[in-house]
């Protein structure tokens, strides 16, 4: 049976994700990236881990409190939040 975290969009993500909550399948927080990424491919960097333009929160806590890539699981909700720099 599948992993699914839900998975709460905010900002322009809701537009390219067509809805603001949707499921993603993986076991560590980069497999949940890597099933999102064919719609947004910059939510990891090049070497596949979470990219630095996006805060993840998971269950309300940022990722990186748990690691690098910390593990998810079907009853964690994965917020990811762009970050936008003005200049």
């Amino acid at each position: 049976m599948p992993n699914l975290s839900k998975i709460i969009l905010v900002g322009h993500l809701k537009e390219v994700f067509g809805g603001e909550v949707l499921e993603a399948e993986g076991r560590r927080l980069s497999e949940v990236l890597k099933f999102l990424s064919s719609k947004a491919n910059d939510l990891l960097d090049l070497d596949g881990k979470p990219s630095g333009k996006y805060v993840f929160l998971i269950n309300g806590v940022d990722s990186l409190v748990y690691g690098e890539d910390p593990e998810v699981s079907e009853e964690d909700n994965i917020t990811i939040v762009p970050i936008s720099h003005g200049g």
